[in-house]
């Protein structure tokens, strides 16, 4: 039985407690004979206030203990829980001996403070990347990716991401059947990438104050990326007239319409290709290529990967791949 081990301090992020408990209860669920042995930790022990006011019943931390796997949320508390010099030691100590050690989204604060993850790749929420970077410059702070692994300490974006970084833990440990029942059960996505960044297309092009004006066509093209969409059509989505739509999107987005569809193409495929076992060709049909040559080059000339590579990369080591797009 693996001991996992979920700090919890006032102002905890519930959804940071919840998410990784719950799949880690499901995975018992799926898993013939149960595997992990889930506690709740905190400084002091008992009933502990989180930040959406819903009381969480721990276990006092025992500096004795040795656990499998380490597992800090986030929230808004863990600014001031990272100034209690015993928390910090218990982490730490804790950390120390376990086999993995993981922050969930500003859980990456706490877990800093012990001086642990200096020197390494870490990822945060997004509000708080740059914050983290400042305050803990040893840090090497990634702002793209759901989650990161840096030997055997994982952090996360935010939130839901603290699901995704489970579910990957799952896999290592009971393979990739597992970690997909498990992921079906909560009804999230099958399993994202970690190096999926966590801003989306269509969120990254409505970033601009100009570009909300289109928030419509680009979650309609998100939603449906296998449709056509000629010109005439994402125009009539807009509201507008094909040449004003033309003139007016570019100005917005800082792409034309077509370097948008195929942006949105792409990134579909990417997960697709990183994330299920569909062949190559029923990718490109999902994604809304007509051709694999035609989603091969248009992979290839934003990614600069194919979509063989893609699919290695994601298997290999997800942090490739985002760092050959940057």
């Amino acid at each position: 039985m693996l001991k996992i081990g979920i700090i919890v301090f006032d102002g905890v992020q519930i959804l940071d407690v919840a998410g990784p408990l719950q799949a880690l209860t499901t995975a018992n669920e799926e898993l013939a004979k149960p595997r992990y042995a889930v506690q709740l930790l905190s400084r002091t022990g008992g009933n502990v206030r989180t930040a959406s006011g819903v009381s969480l019943s721990t276990q006092r931390l025992n500096k004795a203990v040795k656990l499998d796997t380490l597992i800090v949320p986030g929230g808004p508390g863990v600014y001031e829980a990272r100034q209690s010099a015993t928390l910090v030691a218990a982490v730490r100590n804790l950390a120390r001996r376990a086999r993995r050690q993981c922050g969930v989204c500003t859980g990456a604060f706490l877990l800093a403070e012990t001086g642990l993850l200096d020197g390494r790749r870490v990822v945060t929420h997004w509000r708080a990347c740059r914050r983290l970077a400042e305050e803990y410059p040893a840090l090497k702070v990634e702002e793209d990716p759901i989650y990161l692994r840096d030997g055997s300490y994982w952090t996360t974006a935010g939130v839901t991401a603290g699901i995704d970084m489970v579910l990957a833990l799952i896999e290592s440990d009971n393979g990739a059947e597992v970690a997909l029942k498990v992921a079906r059960r909560l009804v999230v996505y099958m399993k994202r990438p970690g190096d999926q960044r966590q801003f989306s297309e269509p969120l990254s092009l409505q970033t601009s104050e100009g570009a909300k004006t289109y928030s419509k066509l680009l979650d309609a093209i998100a939603n449906r990326p296998a449709a056509r969409w000629h010109i005439e059509d994402m125009a009539a989505v807009a509201g507008q007239s094909v040449r004003t739509f033309h003139r007016q999107f570019r100005r917005a987005t800082g792409a034309t319409p077509a370097e948008v569809v195929e942006r949105i193409r792409c990134e579909r495929a990417q997960v697709l290709l990183q994330s299920t076992g569909l062949s190559i060709a029923r990718v490109g049909s999902k994604a809304g290529f007509d051709s694999e040559s035609s989603m091969r080059r248009a992979l290839k000339r934003l990614y600069g990967f194919t979509p063989v590579q893609l699919r290695q990369v994601g298997a290999r080591k997800g942090s490739a791949f985002q760092k050959r797009r940057q």
